[in-house]
This record gives structure tokens, sequence and C-alpha cells, in this order.
């Protein structure tokens, strides 16, 4: 019994361990601290100009790191939640928004895993799929999401429910133009 016991320890620790975030030493990090200005709850983006609530929804700033439970929402749910934050002018602000996918995979860090950021820029960050305001096109009922733990976007059907990610300003990419033939 006491052997069963010990065994059973042995594989929790082991695989809490493995949850645990993981980086690369042999690559150059993508989103490196100094790329961030910190203001509290939010961080500015040096190299994009776009402020990022630190925290997922539902999580909330300690000080020091994000707690509490993310919120799962489906689409339009994540969409009506912004409309509402921004009618509190959550931080002083009535501008905060979804972010479309360039401007996630942007705060990805390429060379960690579960999750895929900066956890000392954004940390307690959950390893979750995360929304985007993009819309798949032909496809209505889709939109895009970008998975933290792996780091890949995909079209997902609206009425799912996954993670949010408060940003604003920009956009700070340049979007394709379509040609005038």
């Amino acid at each position: 019994m006491l052997k069963r016991i010990f065994v059973l320890l042995f594989i929790v620790s082991c695989c809490s361990s493995a949850w645990a975030e993981s980086c690369r030493d042999d690559r150059s990090a993508s989103t490196p601290s100094s790329r961030f200005t910190t203001h509290g709850d939010t961080v500015t983006d040096q190299d994009t100009k776009l402020s990022w609530m630190r925290c997922a929804v539902g999580q909330r700033w300690n000080g020091t790191s994000c707690i509490g439970t993310v919120q799962h929402l489906d689409w339009q749910q994540a969409m009506a939640h912004v409309e509402r934050i921004n009618a509190l002018r959550l931080g002083g602000h009535s501008d905060w928004r979804m972010p479309v996918v360039p401007e996630l995979a942007s705060i990805v860090e390429r060379k960690c895993f579960n999750p895929r950021m900066n956890t000392e820029v954004f940390a307690g960050a959950p390893s979750v799929i995360f929304w985007t305001a993009m819309e798949k096109m032909g496809r209505p009922d889709y939109a895009y999401t970008l998975d933290f733990g792996a780091g890949a976007a995909r079209a997902t059907d609206k009425h799912h429910a996954a993670a949010v990610r408060l940003v604003r300003g920009g956009p700070w990419w340049e979007p394709p133009r379509m040609s005038q033939r």
C-alpha cells in the first residue's frame, strides 16, 4: 500500500512539473522583458506600441501576478464583454478591444511553451486558447483563436468558449492591400 502511494506521488510530481512553463536556452527571446513597459495591470509593447491587459478576462492583477480563474466565453459573449469594459472605462480608457491574429501573435514567446508567453511580463498567464477579433472569411460562424500552449492560430466555431486578453492602440501592422484591377 505504501509503495502505491509513493508511486502515485511520483507520477503526480512528474506530471505537474511537465505542465509548468518550459523555455529553450538555445534560442533568444522573441518577447524580451526589455521590450515592455509595465504600468501596473497593463503593459505597453515598445515595438508595436500596443497596450495589453496583463491578465486574461476573469483574472486580476495583484501587484506581482495574475490571480483568479480565467473566464472562458463564446465569441459573442467576448465581444459583449469588451463593450461593457469600455462603458466602465477600465483603466481610464474606453478603447479596449480584442486583438487581431497578428497582434496577439506578437506577444507569443517562441522559445517557451505552456504558456508561450513571457511570464515575467505576463506573470500568471494561462496556457489556454484566446479569441481574436478576426472572423474567418466566408465562414461567419468562425473566428480565429490563438493557443498559448502551442502558439498556433486556427479558425474556431464562435460557439466554443475561449479566453480573452484585451488590447488597445494600433493597429501596428499594415493590412494587405487588395489590387484595384
